[in-house]
């Protein structure tokens, strides 16, 4: 398979388990995949030109059998195309926003642990130290960087001190952020 779709995975392999032929629906092309190159969408169009299943997309008006003509082949083909498209294109105005926002100096995710995500006074979305946090947050790297803590003490140390219960992963994470560097 092409892409990891975990769910949609398991209703393929159920369909093609399935002895007598079935109708897949779906309301468009764009509502089975995005990617004219997915395997999965390849089999199935296969298998119905076989009339071992339909494929029927609703609002596109397309119903796929070993009947359709030349013409419907390519309308089908053109219909790919334009989910790609879709999908591609849906993709760049996301990016065109991230980076739009980021020149306007705007935090884009949640603030890391010792910092508070705030509305700043243009409307733009920024972050802001919270002071106590911060103070944990210093207490940890200066714990951290003398080199008699290990993982585990530092976590103890830090449930004793400030009462956080913090798994490893988290704790790895936030002693190498590059956020916290400056």
């Amino acid at each position: 398979y092409s892409s990891n779709r975990g769910e949609f995975d398991q209703i393929i392999d159920f369909i093609l388990k399935q002895e007598e032929t079935i109708a897949i629906c779906c309301d468009k092309v764009d509502r089975l995949t995005r990617n004219m190159f997915d395997t999965r969408v390849s089999l199935l169009y296969e298998k119905a030109l076989k009339d071992e299943l339909e494929l029927h997309f609703v609002s596109d008006g397309q119903i796929i059998t070993s009947n359709i003509s030349a013409a419907e082949k390519f309308q089908f083909s053109i219909s790919l195309g334009l989910a790609k498209y879709y999908s591609d294109a849906v993709s760049d105005n996301v990016k065109r926003s991230i980076e739009q926002k980021l020149r306007k100096g705007e935090w884009l995710a949640k603030a890391p642990y010792g910092y508070k995500n705030i509305i700043n006074a243009d409307k733009n979305k920024d972050v802001i130290v919270d002071e106590y946090e911060a103070h944990i947050v210093h207490k940890v790297f200066e714990m951290y960087a003398s080199g008699i803590y290990s993982m585990d003490m530092l976590r103890k140390r830090i449930k004793g001190d400030f009462g956080l219960v913090w798994g490893k992963s988290f704790l790895d994470k936030m002693l190498k952020r590059h956020f916290y560097y400056g």
